[in-house]
């Protein structure tokens, strides 16, 4: 792990020690001793034997780096290029390649400067990103900074605040103990066995890696120590045709060593971590394989083809969509939407096309399903566009706006989204919205050079705004594109982190920077985690024998409320929640079995089942199945009073009572507003 602090890296002939101090000289010109090592991970793999002579090799900063000639921002690319390369053959069993690093994105323009691998670190980590409460500038009450202006019906703002110099999208919050050396020597490699670096002996200054009986193989995210070519002195080491000459037959021969002990027998393994959380004690509820309540018909339903819906299911999928939505705004108002599928315009926007796009929305009265009001808004892309807020209140985007709408879709408030909105996350109460827009991390011929080469799309910066209910601007940052959207909860953040080979801990980072670890858990699968209700946690993970995915509702305390096991067959497992006392959960089910993430099509879905459970001790209120699966996302929403479920299908909307409510629960007390780390 190569965080902030800095390396001490010892050469052969010299020590050069450095620390974090600087004079203030140094820190308002914003440099650090060009001798500084680059904290860097390859963005792909490197391979010897599918490299030829001159292929590109891509690598990222881990954390800002300057000069007096180059700003290199977290994330900025550094390219280099194959200048040697020896590749495996049957007679030679090793292999070697130098690697010349020679350009640099330096604040927004390509230059040529010169690295030399210094180091290598083979143990490629999972950047999970900083809570939003360490890596923010603050722009709370205390600060000097102005706040985002917004008033009913109109907005105004001022620019935001810069992202702090300190920021460092590589901190990633695990608790797991940080193992890298404090010190790496010139060609250490560490996680490699059997591998050899000569640092700089190669062409043009570049370094030699060399294994004498493997293939080279780095993974991506391999991290790398990048050193400025002038202050590497070169480090010979052998090179594979040297170390493979055959041995002198005819040299005297040596009596063969004594053999060595034997090492000791290794200790048995230890038992497998225990997860609690597949531990179901009252009050809590085992979500049971049958049906256990009586079958329930539609008190009344609608066909979407009475709107001009025509769904356009035909395609290929990787995940649901917003093509259509469901949402109680309050218990007299049920909002569908849907696309009419008129054209899309499309714009230019940086590197990439924006298109805008009509969605309908048409607005229900629940009690008879008669249209109450209907209207066509303008929305941004593809992409999820309308949330629930506070009781009463949705957030909708709409063209470069945020709008928070009231239940009659009247406008309360509103913000400006500049550039692509990429999430908005709220917490449970509407106390809190995160709102992250793309920020375009590379020049136009880099962004296209990455593409090209490495086949994917390139890793983005995203500009993350924190608001209160107010849309009052508390805290702004930045992350990584590769991070998943931030799960606030009323009182902070809810963070997924790593502890070990398919363990995760889930904890609470609180604004008022106290923080509890809500539990620990065992999944072969990155959790994905969601907060739909207060004070608990709605949980999706998977195991491996059997092939199944679960999920569970916990609470803060780490208490489960609800577990449900899963099957090979079941590709999506969502919850949906409009009041503090129940909890709506939709199954969609293949005919066959679907590895997570598979693409598929609507004729592979064999049914959707949604069911109604009790908060407090998980009971199961309401269970229903339907083969006609809707492909959206948003497709059930339950009323803010519980008494009744809307279920969207792929023809028709249909209303649902739910008997047994459940007692109130109480109210969460207000938290802590957000502020910055010092």
């Amino acid at each position: 792990m190569m965080h902030r602090a800095l390396l001490c890296i010892c050469t052969i002939a010299v020590l050069i020690s450095f620390s974090r101090a600087q004079s203030s000289r140094e820190k308002q010109d914003r440099r650090l001793n060009p001798q500084v090592p680059l904290q860097a991970e390859l963005l792909a793999s490197v391979d010897a034997n599918k490299l030829s002579l001159g292929a590109s090799v891509f690598a990222k900063a881990r954390v800002d780096w300057n000069d007096s000639s180059c700003h290199l921002r977290t994330g900025s690319a550094v390219s280099g290029h194959i200048v040697a390369i020896e590749k495996r053959t049957k007679q030679s069993k090793g292999s070697s390649l130098a690697i010349a690093f020679d350009h640099a994105d330096c604040d927004g323009r390509i230059a040529p400067i010169q690295f030399t691998l210094f180091a290598i670190i083979a143990a490629p980590e999972v950047d999970e990103g900083a809570p939003l409460r360490d890596s923010a500038t603050n722009l709370g009450a205390s600060s000097t900074q102005p706040h985002m202006s917004l008033g009913s019906g109109g907005s105004s703002a001022h620019a935001a605040t810069p992202i702090a110099s300190k920021d460092d999208m590589s901190l990633n919050g695990k608790s797991s103990e940080d193992n890298t050396p404090k010190v790496i020597q010139a060609g250490q490699v560490i996680g490699l066995k059997k591998f050899t670096l000569s640092v700089g002996t190669g062409p043009d200054g570049a370094s030699v890696l060399t294994s004498l009986k493997d293939n080279i193989r780095l993974e991506g995210a391999t991290q790398l120590v990048l050193m400025p070519r002038g202050s590497v002195a070169p480090t010979a080491k052998p090179s594979v045709a040297e170390n493979s000459t055959p041995p002198d037959l005819t040299a005297a021969v040596t009596p063969p060593p004594p053999p060595e002990p034997k090492p000791a027998p290794l200790p048995p393994p230890p038992p497998p971590e225990i997860d609690e959380t597949s531990i179901c004690t009252a009050p809590c509820t085992l979500v049971p394989d049958s049906t256990d309540l009586a079958a329930v018909h539609a008190s009344r339903t609608l066909s979407t083809a009475a709107f001009g819906f025509v769904p356009h299911d035909t395609r290929e999928y990787s995940a649901f969509d917003y093509e259509s939505t469901l949402t109680y705004l309050d218990a007299q108002n049920l909002l569908f939407t849907y696309d009419p599928h008129k054209l899309r315009q499309r714009f230019p926007a940086g590197i990439r096309t924006e298109s805008m796009r009509t969605v309908r929305a048409v607005l229900l009265d629940p009690a008879t399903l008669k249209i109450k009001k209907m209207v066509d808004w303008q929305i941004q892309g593809e992409a999820q566009f309308i949330w629930h807020a506070a009781p009463g209140q949705i957030l909708v985007h709409l063209g470069h706006h945020l709008r928070l709408l009231d239940a009659n879709l009247n406008v309360l408030r509103e913000a400006p989204v500049p550039g692509q909105l990429v999430f908005v996350s709220a917490s449970p109460s509407g106390s809190y919205i995160a709102v992250g827009t793309l920020h375009e991390r590379h020049t136009p011929t880099m962004h296209q050079q990455l593409a090209d080469d490495l086949h994917i799309d390139p890793e983005e910066d995203i500009d993350v705004q924190l608001f209160d209910q107010n849309f009052a601007l508390l805290l702004t940052t930045r992350q990584s594109s590769s991070l998943p959207p931030p799960v606030l909860s009323d009182a902070g953040e809810i963070r997924v982190n790593s502890i070990g080979h398919d363990r995760w801990r889930i904890r609470e980072l609180r604004w008022d920077h106290t923080e509890h670890t809500i539990a620990n858990i065992n999944s072969v699968c990155h959790p994905n985690i969601s907060t739909p209700l207060p004070d608990s946690v709605f949980l999706v993970g998977c195991t491996q024998s059997p092939l199944q995915n679960w999920y569970r509702l916990i609470r803060l305390d780490g208490h489960p409320m609800l577990n449900g096991h899963g099957s090979s067959e079941e590709i999506e497992q969502s919850s949906s929640s409009s009041n503090e006392d129940d909890l709506a959960v939709r199954i969609v089910r293949c005919h066959t079995s679907k590895a997570r993430g598979a693409y598929f099509h609507k004729q592979d879905l064999k049914e959707q089942e949604v069911s109604v459970y009790r908060a407090n001790d998980g009971k199961r209120l309401f269970f229903s199945t339907n083969p006609a699966v809707s492909l959206a996302e948003q497709s059930f929403a339950l009323a803010p009073d519980g008494a009744q479920l809307a279920i969207l299908t792929s023809d028709s909307i249909s209303l649902y009572p739910i008997a047994n409510t459940s007692p109130k629960i109480g109210k969460v007390s207000q938290a802590t507003h957000p502020t910055a780390s010092n």
